[in-house]
């Protein structure tokens, strides 16, 4: 599997169409590209998940589902 690269860019890709349309999403969160980041900060309710619909996550050969939900390692 390919490094994610951190960038704006692929932030932008990530909320365009993919996280900010989720059903999980926690709007106003202003966060996203949960697959290189971790969890965000907001509590998550699982009502579906766009990860499988995400560029980023197809282009990348990436499986998981639920990256803004899994546990932070900080």
């Amino acid at each position: 599997m390919a490094k994610i690269e951190d960038t704006p860019g692929n932030l932008a890709i990530c909320l365009k169409g993919n996280c900010d349309t989720c059903p999980s999403y926690p709007k106003g969160s202003g966060e996203g590209l949960y697959c290189v980041r971790g969890a965000g900060k907001a509590e998550i309710a699982r009502h579906g998940c766009n990860c499988p619909d995400c560029p980023i996550w197809v282009n990348n050969g990436l499986t998981g589902l639920y990256y803004c939900a899994a546990k932070r390692k900080d």
